[in-house]
């Protein structure tokens, strides 16, 4: 049977956890802040640079530049993002599982390689047999800034060699500090206008609609200045390792966003248990006095 010491013991230890939980609230609260305009501030760039990327890969083919140029066979790169640190909520899973059901589909995901940007998801895809050529955990922002740059002048030149047939770029997109939606989106090679349009939902229809009126200007041939090749040499790296830290900045508030919601959580459920307790403490303290009583007023009839 359960004590009064024991539940009381109960209660301060729960009443500790909520200490710490509501703590960790607060700080990934003033971190989310921080990471949230982050994110907006380089949206305005990111989105620009799409735009004109769709705009140039009209009509372009693998002659033109090797990041266009579709092929069969060869592996398929997966520069995955997730968090190094739990207490999270379902913020990692969600994406783990959605990119693991992807990846057992097989096509266009064969022969599947990646590269890890956080230990859960390094984790998760170890313990699974998959190929991981590259690890990136308990990096800081200068240090991890640099892995961004070096993993994608990497896997680029394994594209443009031949040895990757396909690039892809999983990570959550951070929608609001509730709501972290896990994408997939092919890098390499570059979709035609249409099917990025398609296939990027992270573009809210204004931007769609930008996209297409700026691939469609007047129906002119866009005039290149030096030359194609020397604006694609240029603009296309820049691109794609815009693309990789959009999506760092995207994995950390909703990294922080996601842990501030299941802490708040976690403090509101470790108050409700406190409130059980303190009720079921207060009934085993009344029925110990009831006790006592009836002990005294048993021994007071028996003299």
């Amino acid at each position: 049977m359960t004590t009064l010491r024991d539940i009381r013991r109960r209660i301060t230890s729960v009443r500790s956890t909520m200490q710490i939980t509501n703590a960790m609230k607060m700080v990934s609260t003033a971190k989310l802040n921080r990471a949230q305009n982050a994110v907006r501030s380089a949206q305005p760039y990111a989105q620009a640079l799409r735009r004109m990327v769709i705009s140039i890969a009209g009509g372009l083919t693998g002659e033109d530049h090797p990041f266009f140029e579709s092929r069969d066979g060869g592996k398929t790169v997966v520069i995955l993002f997730t968090s190094d640190r739990g207490l999270c909520g379902a913020f990692n899973a969600n994406l783990n599982k959605a990119l693991l059901a992807a990846l057992n589909r097989g096509e266009p995901m064969a022969e599947p390689e990646l590269a890890v940007f956080g230990r859960k998801g390094n984790e998760f895809f170890r313990r699974r047999g998959f190929v991981i050529s590259k690890v990136v955990v308990q990096a800081g922002e200068a240090e991890r800034v640099r892995q961004l740059r070096e993993t994608i002048g990497e896997v680029a030149a394994r594209f443009a060699d031949g040895e990757a047939g396909r690039v892809f770029l999983a990570y959550n997109h951070f929608k609001s500090a509730i709501n972290q939606e896990p994408r997939i989106v092919q890098l390499l090679p570059v979709l035609p206008p249409d099917e990025a349009q398609q296939g990027e939902a992270h573009q809210g229809e204004a931007q769609q609609e930008q996209a297409r009126q700026g691939d469609a200007r007047d129906g002119r041939e866009p005039l290149f200045e030096p030359s194609r090749a020397l604006v694609l040499a240029q603009l296309l790296p820049n691109y794609l390792e815009n693309q990789l830290f959009l999506a760092h900045l995207n994995t950390e508030a909703g990294e922080h966003g996601a842990r501030m919601v299941a802490m708040d959580g976690a403090t509101r459920n470790a108050g409700e248990m406190i409130t059980r307790l303190t009720l079921q403490a207060n009934k085993a303290r009344q029925a110990a006095i009831t006790t006592e009583l009836i002990e005294i007023v048993s021994g007071a009839e028996a003299l």
